[in-house]
This record gives C-alpha cells, structure tokens and sequence, in this order.
C-alpha cells in the first residue's frame, strides 16, 4: 500500500502542492500532460489552486468529495475519457488519491509567525526543533558524549579528525562554545570552507577537466573570504560583477571566467550556487513541478550575462562586459516568442537607464575596449581579447544583478542558511539543498526564515552562523536514537545527529592525520578520492564496489598504511591491551568497547606488523571511520 499526505508551502501567496515528495501518483503520472511543458486542455495540475480552477471545461478537483471531482472519475477501470490515457493506474494509486481528495482543504494563506528577532539563534534553533519533536511526538536522542562531539565538530569545522593532542587537551578542559570559537578562527577552518565551496561554486577541478593549479587564484580568493569572514552579500557581488578592487579579490573573477563564454551556464551556476534553485528547467518551458520558475526567469537570468565575455589582461583573466547589445528572444514549445527581460525570479525587471543600446560606443564606457570592439570584423579577424585594462561600461547588467541578488532578496540569505545547516547538520532544512522550490518545502519554515532574517540582519557573518547552528543542542545530540529497538525517526526531524560520509578530501586528510602523515601533503590522496568518494551534499549516498577495490587492493593506498608514523610508533608497544586501546583512540577517537577490545587482541599481537596493519586498515575503512557521526 502506498500511503500519501497533502504538504502545503506558501510561495507568493499560492497553495502549492509539495509534489515532488508527497505526492507521487500526480508527479508521475499527471504532470507530464499537464504540468509546466504541457498544460492539455488549459489544466494545471502543479498547484491546489489550479487544480480546483479547471481548464478549458470545469474544476478537476473538489476539494473533500472525490466522487465528484474528475482528477479521481477519469482514473477510474472503464471511465471515457481516461486518465491517463495510455496507462490504468494501480488499485492503490487509485485509493491514493482517493483518501487525499476527501481530506484536502482549501485553507487561507498561512503567514509564518516567527520568534523575537533579539533572541539567540543557538536558542531559536532549539526551540522550534524541539517544537517538532512534541508535534511528532518523538524523544530526541541523549547529548553527544565528548569524545563524540569533538571528532563530529572537527571534521564538521577542520575537515579532519583530531590529533591525539587535540584530543586530550580537549578532554581536560572539555568547552564546546571555546572550542568551536577557536576551530572557526582557525587558518584549517577557512581552507576547509575554502574547498567546499571551491566544489559548490566550479565543481571539483578534476571533474572540469582542469587541474588544481589553474585554480590557486581562486582557491587563495576562498580561503581569504573565510579567513577575514568577508560578508556573504559582498562575496555574491565579488562573483557576479567579477571586477577586483584588490589583489587579494582577483581570484573572484574565475567564477564566471571557467564558464568560458557561456552565459546559460553563468545563470544556472548562479541560481544554483548562490539561490539554490535549479533554474535549467525552465529552459524551453516553465518548470515542470514548480510553478513559480517561468521560462521567463531563465531568460532573464541569462540576459544579465549576455554581454560577459573571457579576456586576458595584465592582472590575469578577467570577464570583460560590454556596454550595448544582448537583447535576445526566446520561444517557448508553441513556437510564441518573447523578448528576454532584466528579471530575477519574482524582482521587478531591471530598466537600463538609457533605453535600449544596440550600438557599442566609447560613450557607454567608463574604461573604454579597444577601437576594434567598435566595428565590424573582417573575414577572419579574430576580436582581440589580450587587453591592456578590463572595459567597464557605464551601465552594467552584471552589478545590476548582483544588487537584486543581494538587497532583500531573501532567497540569497535562505540558500546560504539552508547549505550551511546541511554542511553541519546532514540534510538541509529544504533537501536536496540545490532543489529550493514549492516542490521541495522546507522541513521547519519558520526556522528557515528566522535564521535567514538573523543571518541577513547580522551583516550576512557566515562565521556567527556556523557558531551559533554548532551550539545549538540539535547539533550536539548523539547519532544512536533514544530508542534504539525501534526505526530511529525520519532524519527531517533532526532528532538524533544524522551519519554524514566524509567527503574525498575530508576523508583524505583525516586518513593522513590518523597515520601521522603531514595532512597539508595530501594532494595525490585527495586526487584519488576525488574520483571515487563521496561528493559534497549528495541527496543519496551509497557506497561503490569501486571504493572497497580501491581500499582493498590499492598499493598506493596500502604502502601509506605502511610507511606510516603510527605504524612504527605502534610496533613499539608491547602491551597487548595498551596497543588496542592506542589503536582505537588514534582512528575513531574513542576507546574499544570489551568485545571489541576482546576480539582484537585476540588477533593483534605486539611487534608483529601485519596484525597491526590489518587491524589498521580495518578500522581506518570501516564504516565508522568513513562516517561522520
């Protein structure tokens, strides 16, 4: 039996059905014809409303009496006409929808009421997950013991587990708010952010087809954001502007410089990156599932880059703009057409300030292209892109955008919330975090929309974000359920700490700082893992037949165990229960439980190396060292 419920988001004042996760039998079946791309006779089947509005006949749907509504008639075995119309839904599909048309209601719009603005967010956090908790009737799990919270928050905040020093000097003075201050002051914490959103932002190198050394620019302009915790709103304008001011903002112009001339794919990095929305969708038609992106919104996005193009100056590549141009049409599937607007999502269209410009001039620009921009080229004359200075046009599509992209809009303080709680918590408020649309509605919206009020009103401080979501006891609670003889409660209800996979270069350095290794020397590690671990926010984690070959039978992976410090200081303990012990606190960060302990001194034996490697290598691949819990 398949078993369905109505979740209702409210998004610019429409009900809209949560298809994507509540209600599959539309999903699948209906929206195909009559969705975003197709609407067969007139009907819209994407929201409540629409759906009760009919199309081109009558209503599809009465809300509480599904005999009468004509979504639950045409399903029906025999009915003419028939829905739809190549296929019979199964019996309990058909019951589906069935109890959902019979309990729906049609309510007034819902305004989020949302606590005092002055509280804490550590605080507000608590509260309004502890709301959950009651509303669903569920005990969350006891507080995280100290041993765990501190490999948690150290792979959460460094991006690799603790030395055996930091563990023991955390354990005499075990304060977790002094703690999490002194990991995100640290230089290990910008550059762990650095190569999170190096992937968030361009993708790994590797899977650009680029390698890590054409990105120093951009990777120095990363960790120099996180270390100064420069601004979230002037990192998004850095990007999309793409006109440095210093030295240290140059590497920000390889945002859009790696799209190389693309500008569809300048807007739907942007829109993911920096909105989390998935705005290709709506490249042909409207979005399928979330009515609220328009083909419209696509185009428009696209036209604030159309005049962006990759030039070489004496400060390195930059992304030139020019001052006149890019006014594009777009059609959708009936073949109309319509002129691309200045338009982000549901802003009001940007007006240039001096009417439409279809002819370049020096007079559209503060620093001036060379006099070839000017006209024509001849056959084979290439446009000459090695230039003395970056041309900047007195009107600029990209600033424009990058105002409206971060002055109250509140999709660019929600995206950022949302990714970094999933960083730190293992799902995003809305999950999958790059899917932040009507389809997909957000766990705790009133969370949501307080911790972006707060972030925006704190001058956009991603550093007091991430303290303040770590202090929280959501965060700090221990991943076993309290009732561990029952299914441990849904992971949206953030009721125990979730199992989080390291990423690949998490995961690498950790590797080398449990073996003793130097871990800033990870680079062919992390090559390596890159290609077969874990990516960065995947909406499903399953582990690979690729990954355990690679553990198992790598030499180059094996003769690192081998030559590892810790192994050379490990065949230098005689004491069978002093070794196991060492073993265990050195690569999970913890002490062996006895039947642990038992078995694996039943197997290690002091001064011999390959018990001790194997017990290494066990543990060190083990789900347990490979899962931040």
């Amino acid at each position: 039996m398949v078993h369905h419920r109505l979740a209702i988001c409210l998004i610019s004042g429409m009900s809209v059905l949560a298809l994507g996760q509540t209600h599959p039998v539309i999903e699948e079946h209906c929206l195909k014809c009559h969705g975003g791309v197709k609407q067969k006779g007139g009907l819209d089947l994407r929201t409540l409303d629409s759906a009760v509005e009919g199309g081109e006949t009558d209503t599809a749907l009465i809300p509480g009496d599904p005999e009468k509504s004509p979504l639950f008639q045409l399903v029906q075995i025999g009915s003419d006409p028939h829905m739809p119309p190549k296929k019979q839904l199964e019996p309990e599909e058909i019951q589906a929808l069935r109890e959902w048309i019979a309990t729906v209601k049609i309510e007034p719009e819902k305004q989020l009421i949302l606590p005092d603005a002055q509280l804490e967010a550590s605080q507000v956090i608590d509260e309004l997950i502890t709301q959950s908790w009651e509303q669903n009737r569920i005990t969350p799990a006891s507080r995280a013991s100290n041993e765990s919270f501190l490999r948690r928050v150290y792979l959460d905040l460094i991006g690799r587990i603790p030395t055996q020093q930091e563990f023991q000097s955390f354990l005499s003075n075990p304060d977790r708010h002094d703690l999490i201050d002194q990991l995100t002051e640290s230089k290990g914490h910008a550059l762990h952010l650095a190569e999170i959103f190096n992937v968030v932002f361009l993708d790994r190198a590797e899977s650009r087809k680029r390698n890590r050394g054409e990105r120093k620019e951009w990777i120095d302009y990363l960790r120099w954001v996180f270390e100064t915790n420069r601004p979230w709103d002037q990192v998004g304008r850095d990007l999309i502007i793409a006109r440095p001011q210093s030295a240290e903002e140059k590497g920000a112009s390889h945002f859009l410089y790696e799209q190389r001339d693309s500008h569809h794919e300048m807007a739907v990095r942007t829109s993911r990156a920096l909105m989390g929305k998935q705005v290709q969708c709506a490249q042909c038609h409207d979005h399928p599932i979330a009515p609220e992106i328009e083909q419209g919104h696509y185009w428009g996005l696209v036209a604030f880059f159309n005049r962006s193009l990759n030039v070489k100056t004496p400060e390195g590549p930059q992304v030139a703009e020019r001052g006149a141009g890019g006014y594009d049409e777009y059609a959708n599937l009936e073949g109309k057409t319509s002129p691309a607007q200045l338009i982000l999502y549901h802003n009001e269209p940007v007006t240039e300030p001096t009417g439409k410009q279809d002819q370049e001039t020096q007079e559209l620009y503060h620093i001036a292209p060379p006099e070839q921009w000017f006209r024509k080229l001849k056959k084979d004359e290439k446009l000459q892109k090695d230039l003395p200075s970056l041309p900047t046009p007195k009107f600029s599509r990209r600033e424009a955008l990058a105002t409206v992209l971060t002055t109250d809009n509140p999709d660019f303080s929600r995206a950022l919330v949302n990714r970094i709680w999933a960083l730190l918590m293992g799902r995003g408020i809305v999950h999958p975090v790059d899917l932040m649309d009507s389809a997909h509605p957000p766990s705790h919206p009133e969370l949501l929309a307080w911790l972006a009020r707060d972030f925006s009103a704190h001058g956009h401080d991603v550093r007091r974000l991430i303290r303040q979501i770590t202090r929280s006891q959501a965060y700090q609670l221990d991943s076993r359920p309290a009732d561990q003889t029952a299914n441990p409660p849904l992971d949206h209800l953030f009721a125990r700490s979730l199992d989080k996979p390291l990423s690949a270069e998490v995961l690498a350095r950790s590797i080398r700082t449990t073996l003793g290794h130097d871990p800033s020397q990870d680079q062919e590690l992390r090559a390596r893992f890159t290609k077969l671990f874990p990516d960065l926010f995947e909406e499903n984690y399953s582990p690979t037949v690729q990954q355990t070959m690679f553990l198992t039978n790598d030499r180059f992976f094996d003769q690192l165990i081998a030559d590892s410090p810790l192994l050379k200081e490990l065949l230098q303990i005689e004491s069978p229960d002093d070794l196991v012990t060492i073993i265990f606190q050195r690569i999970l960060t913890r002490l062996p439980d006895e039947v642990e302990k038992s078995q694996a001194m039943n197997y290690v034996r002091p001064n011999e190396e390959s018990s001790i490697r194997q017990l290494v290598w066990a543990l060190i691949t083990g789900a347990e060292f490979r899962i931040n819990h």
